[in-house]
């Protein structure tokens, strides 16, 4: 089964191959076979099935180390993976699957806070994402999943996501890969790069599929978000991540970061006031690239500086603002850009009673204009282009942080009146202005009546009557 699970054409999965699967698992120690073979028997087996296993790609597998119950949940994590049909999400509940893959979570997590080794840290964070993202794909859309996992063993899920976010919160910091993102040319990496590339590649990936399971979790869920948002640390955890974890991060990682951890404050906050109250009355630093920080003492990025609501409405206001500079310049270089001139490479000319093209005779001169000419419009081309991904990403960030906001405001006129303390001029509509247009864009590119969509245009109609 394992080897089939390998290759790239996806194996056929029913519901016995399943079952036998998850039953596999329970035998970890392998103790029914060593009854039955002695240990130079049981050596030879395994040694058969390390070659065979050296011929696939078989990167988290411990060859040293290889159990039946190792072998089938490698087997297992590697073909849920490829299925997410709702058959299968509820199979694998019924069957037991989701409690190993949980359990195992919590043993990888547990080896986090003592791993010193790197390979055993990266190994520990490997073996925790791929596991995450088994069950963020069975808990996309599947209320009944989302609700066995937040009650399974008391909730040792959104306990053991909520730790592991916090480690990989301080290891991003440790293995920066930012520092090392600026290369110069011919220059070989050095050995500790190469150590803070591949831990920091496994923290980074390890985070996003955290966040990705408690987003699903705690989407349009009270119960989801109530559990999540009373883990010790974590709603600061997760404005950390929006504010400051992005520059521990290399520079096109950044924007996806930072958007997840604002779409998991959005979840937390928008059905529960316990969690609103929290944050409220929460104290951070400001975001890492604001310029309200930065400008004349650096003393003001000292943690716990500013209030929450300050730090998220000074980022919605810097990322408004970046997004209307991007947009602008986009205008320009539309505006500027080269008419299409006519082909002077020839001309038509009517030679016995026919027309046909005569090419003119091109000189170094010519060609090299043309060329100049050519690389100028593509040049201009890509920073179009760049300008418009850069509007994107801003308003995309703005959009997200103008939507917690309104969250933060609803049934709460204290809220309200403490976010309008730090809006210019204490006005709301260059908040539901942004929100509008990020409800118009959701319109064109999602399915119409989504709770995403439901949720922004309730925060709109409150905001205009504020």
């Amino acid at each position: 089964m394992y080897i089939l699970s390998r290759d790239r054409l996806n194996m056929d999965l029913d519901r016995a191959s399943l079952d036998l699967m998850i039953r596999l698992l329970e035998l970890e120690q392998d103790a029914s076979s060593a009854k039955l073979l002695n240990e130079k028997d049981m050596n030879k087996i395994k040694e058969k099935i390390r070659r065979l296993c050296e011929t696939v790609h078989n990167k988290h597998l411990d060859l040293e180390n290889i159990t039946t119950g190792h072998l089938a949940m490698e087997t297992l994590l590697s073909l849920t993976s490829k299925r997410a049909g709702d058959w299968f999400k509820e199979e694998l509940r019924l069957l037991g699957g989701l409690d190993h893959i949980v359990d195992k979570v919590k043993e990888c997590v547990d080896h986090l806070g003592r791993d010193e080794d790197e390979e055993k840290l990266v190994a520990s964070l490997w073996g925790a994402e791929r596991c995450l993202r088994v069950l963020e794909s069975v808990t996309v859309h599947n209320p009944e999943n989302q609700s066995y996992l937040i009650a399974y063993k008391d909730s040792q899920l959104i306990v053991s996501s909520a730790k592991a976010l916090q480690h990989c919160e301080e290891l991003i910091q440790q293995y920066n890969r930012a520092e090392n993102s600026i290369c110069f040319p011919d220059s070989k990496p050095l050995p500790q790069q190469n150590v803070t590339n591949h831990v920091g590649k496994a923290v980074e990936d390890c985070m996003r599929a955290i966040i990705g399971v408690l987003l699903n979790l705690t989407n349009d869920n009270e119960w989801g978000s109530t559990k999540t948002g009373e883990q010790d640390g974590l709603i600061g955890t997760a404005m950390n991540c929006v504010l400051q974890v992005p520059k521990y991060l290399p520079q096109e990682q950044r924007f996806d970061i930072r958007v997840l951890g604002l779409g998991l404050l959005i979840n937390l906050v928008e059905y529960s006031a316990r969690n609103r109250h929290c944050l409220v009355n929460m104290e951070t630093a400001c975001s890492f690239d604001s310029s309200f920080c930065s400008e004349g003492n650096d003393s003001l990025r000292i943690a716990g500086q500013v209030h929450a609501v300050q730090a998220l409405v000074q980022l919605f206001l810097e990322r408004e603002r970046a997004a209307q500079l991007a947009e602008s310049k986009t205008d320009e270089l539309i505006k500027d850009a080269p008419t299409t001139q006519h082909d002077k490479s020839g001309e038509w000319q009517e030679t016995s009673g026919e027309i046909q093209w005569v090419s003119t005779e091109k000189t170094d001169g010519t060609e090299e204009k043309h060329k100049k000419e050519e690389d100028d419009e593509e040049l201009d081309l890509n920073k179009a282009l760049q300008h418009a991904g850069k509007h994107m990403e801003d308003c995309i960030v703005a959009s997200y942080t103008a939507l917690l906001l309104g969250c933060l405001c609803q049934e709460s006129p204290i809220n309200v009146t403490t976010v309008r303390e730090y809006l210019p001029e204490g006005d709301f509509s260059i908040m539901t202005e942004m929100l509008k247009k990020f409800l118009s864009f959701m319109n064109l590119t999602c399915a119409v009546g989504t709770t995403g969509q439901k949720s922004i245009s309730r925060v709109i109609e409150y905001l205009e009557h504020c």
